[in-house]
């Protein structure tokens, strides 16, 4: 699953990934997940510290707001 939501997500403009990287953030805000600053937190260490791209940023972030919803 992981892999058909990073191509998914590469297949996909930037405005839409940023759109959609909004949309889960405010998922997982909304469930408690984790607070907001946090989640910015992470999601840059990702990119920044983990050199991973977007796309795997978001699609790892999808799945865990899969799981929460489930």
């Amino acid at each position: 699953m992981m892999k058909y939501l990073e191509r998914y997500y590469s297949n996909i403009s930037e405005k839409d990934q940023k759109n959609k990287m909004k949309e889960i953030l405010e998922r997982l805000k909304g469930m408690n997940f984790l607070d907001s600053e946090t989640l910015k937190e992470v999601v840059q260490a990702l990119l920044d510290e983990e050199s991973w791209p977007f796309e795997k940023v978001l699609a790892h972030l999808d799945m865990i707001d899969l799981d929460e919803r489930t």
